[in-house]
């Protein structure tokens, strides 16, 4: 009876040990459970929250909150990055967005929270002309299209031929309107340097930065002749009819006549239009009378106005003679000179 007594105390006492030790147990994984986990923040697509976490790294935290992960989608840290206490787990999902880059488009999956964002994550760097729509502050949206056009500029340089100029010269050994090419015009040639504006690929201004002449054009020569052939001078044909003279027809000025001779030394001497001093040909003032107007003078006869002279000036005439002794006989008077043409 004594030993029963002794076997039941002793599986009494190996029951208590168990129990305590299960108590024990039971107080760790209480305890492992309150302070085992790891406090930390996560943040998907922008929004964030506080989770509690016994995961040991960032994917596994991932799966326990029921976060998926793709292909182009951006996490940090990374997967395989083991969990801190307070730490921040950011999550960001790729979205389809077109980009068009001045004519060109360009499809992709961005992870980027702006506008910006996508033109640095391509890596491209725009200045202040360049037109970014939207602009660069906007949020980013699946099915976004972004328009980029970039203004560049670029310089032409060219070779430019100048064109010559034709002067003309007086040459009074020529006849009246013949003309003969003395010197013969050659195109010169510049350098131009031009600055062009592109907007999107295609020029939309052009600015001449710089011309430099490498050869100078030669101008062409040209030689006009002024001589005049002298018409034979003839007094008018005064038609009698019943006694009475007609008068020539046309436009009558009243003048001051002088009288001239030209010196034999010279050979007749030339007049400013090339033909030579003789009677028939008179000295007047272009303004009033053209050179190579037909005239008729009173008491002179029919001329042609082919010279002039530094005291001829306005409503004044120099009528010349062959001889000085005419010029004398003449002298100065007042005279009705008729335009003939």
């Amino acid at each position: 009876m004594e030993a029963r007594f002794h076997q039941i105390t002793r599986v009494f006492r190996e029951r208590k040990y168990q129990v305590i030790l299960l108590s024990l147990i039971m107080v760790f994984v209480l305890l492992d459970m309150v302070y085992g986990s790891t406090t930390m923040n996560l943040t998907i697509d922008g929004k964030t929250k506080t989770v509690h976490t016994r995961a040991r790294t960032v994917a596994a935290v991932l799966r326990e909150n029921g976060v998926t992960v793709k292909a182009f989608d951006k996490v940090v840290p990374k997967l395989s990055y083991r969990i801190k206490q307070g730490m921040t787990v950011t999550v960001r999902h790729a979205v389809p967005v077109t980009v068009k880059l001045n004519n060109q488009e360009i499809a992709m999956m961005s992870t980027a929270g702006t506008v910006g964002g996508i033109l640095r994550d391509m890596r491209l760097q725009t200045k202040p002309a360049d037109k970014v729509y939207p602009n660069k502050d906007e949020k980013v949206k699946a099915g976004m299209k972004v328009e980029v056009t970039l203004v560049t500029s670029e310089y032409e340089v060219a070779k430019v031929p100048v064109a010559y100029q034709t002067v003309t010269k007086e040459y009074p050994n020529l006849d009246y309107g013949q003309k003969v090419t003395v010197t013969q015009g050659k195109p010169g040639l510049l350098l131009r340097v031009t600055k062009i504006v592109l907007q999107g690929g295609q020029p939309v201004s052009k600015q001449v930065k710089l011309e430099s002449i490498l050869s100078p054009p030669v101008n062409e020569v040209m030689a006009i002749g002024t001589k005049r052939k002298i018409a034979r001078v003839v007094e008018p044909t005064i038609n009698v009819s019943r006694g009475e003279a007609r008068s020539p027809v046309g436009r009558v000025l009243v003048m001051l006549a002088t009288a001239y001779a030209p010196v034999p030394a010279e050979g007749g001497s030339l007049t400013a239009t090339g033909m030579r001093a003789q009677r028939g040909v008179v000295a007047v003032d272009p303004r009033v009378i053209p050179l190579g107007t037909r005239l008729y003078v009173n008491g002179y006869g029919e001329a042609i106005a082919a010279d002039t002279g530094g005291a001829i000036k306005g409503n004044r005439i120099d009528l010349c003679f062959n001889t000085p002794g005419e010029c004398n006989k003449f002298g100065v008077r007042t005279v009705k000179v008729t335009i003939l043409n």
